[in-house]
């Protein structure tokens, strides 16, 4: 409920505000219409009539200030306590009392348990501690009999070891000097060996070219090529070239070298040039001696032939193809072992005949 006190101090503000209004009011007709304007109030005209504006100001300051502080005096006058309240707040300040003895009390008790078990532990760390240092004290014991016994193990160890590895040592150097002596009687034997073995070989090689050459002086030579042979069989005709000369009728190098190098050239792929050139080749390898790298050395020097071959002087032939026979070389075409002797050319000549 609203007390007598509160609609007094209501109605006190509310006059104060009255007042200030009033103020503010006077003071902008005051700027507006300057000094010794005339204004009428609305309650204090029936009373005190027209009023000028500067006093009508001071009056509404003067009141707003009054009124002003009868509102602040009612507002922080002191008030007689309220039973109802008094009564609670004895109520509060008991239970206040009651939780804060009863806190104490649990204070008390946990402090109590605290202390109860740090007592407990103190002793349990104590006994732990004693322990511990009963245990670290045979343990260093321990460690230091065993360190003893490895050290003397270590330096037994060591000691057999020095006398196993001198005795080794010497022994091994005994052995060594005994292999080094039986090494140096194997090779000065192996040396000996090898000289020998070089003269076996020498006389071998010698006795193997006496044989080859009495070979040859006894056994005819073979010709490389026969005329019954396949045309493939001379060195430059291959399968499809081949083929081209059997539709020709050519099956043999009979035929080849009985065939027109004309009708040759004009019926397959070569010309009559190369024709001519591989006819030269195969008449010359139907000669006893003659491979297809010599008939190719024997037609580079102009021979293509075995009559021609037959007709020439040995040692003018043998320049020739000599020289010719250097620049394949060079050439890398034939290799050194194909390189033609005198003797081979004079063999050349003497079977063409």
């Amino acid at each position: 409920m609203i007390s007598k006190r509160g609609i007094i101090v209501w109605i006190s503000a509310f006059v104060t505000f009255l007042a200030i209004m009033a103020s503010f009011s006077m003071a902008v007709l005051l700027v507006n219409e300057g000094a010794g304007a005339i204004v009428t109030p609305y309650i204090l005209g029936n009373i005190a009539g027209a009023l000028s504006v500067e006093i009508y100001l001071w009056m509404s300051i003067t009141f707003t200030f009054i009124f002003l502080g009868i509102t602040c005096i009612l507002i922080y006058l002191k008030q007689p306590p309220d039973p109802e309240i008094v009564k609670l707040l004895l109520k509060v300040g008991g239970n206040l009392a009651a939780l804060r003895k009863t806190q104490e009390n649990s204070i008390t008790e946990i402090a109590e348990q605290i202390e109860y078990g740090r007592k407990i532990n103190q002793k349990f760390f104590s006994t732990v501690s004693s322990d511990l240092k009963e245990d670290k004290k045979e343990t260093m014991e321990i460690l230091a009999n065993h360190r003893k016994a490895f050290k003397k193990v270590r330096t037994d160890l060591i000691s057999t070891i020095e006398t196993k590895a001198t005795e080794t040592g010497e022994k091994m150097s005994a052995d060594l000097k005994k292999q080094e002596t039986v090494m140096l009687g194997v090779k000065r034997l192996s040396e000996e060996g090898t000289t020998d073995l070089k003269n076996q070989r020498a006389e071998l090689e010698e006795i193997k070219l006496r044989l080859e050459r009495i070979e040859g002086n006894m056994v005819p030579n073979q010709a490389n090529l026969k005329s019954l042979d396949n045309p493939e069989d001379i060195k430059g005709i291959g399968p499809a070239l081949g083929k081209e000369l059997r539709t020709l009728g050519v099956t043999s190098v009979g035929d080849f070298l009985t065939t027109d190098p004309s009708v040759i050239g004009e019926k397959t792929r070569i010309s009559k040039e190369m024709a001519e050139n591989l006819q030269a080749s195969a008449q010359l390898m139907m000669i006893p001696g003659v491979d297809s790298n010599d008939a190719e050395l024997l037609i580079e020097s102009g021979i293509k032939s075995r009559k021609e071959l037959a007709a020439h002087e040995l040692i003018q032939l043998s320049r020739r193809v000599g020289e010719i026979a250097k620049i394949y070389v060079d050439q890398g075409k034939i290799s050194k072992e194909d390189y033609p002797t005198i003797e081979e050319i004079s063999a050349w000549i003497r079977n063409a005949r």
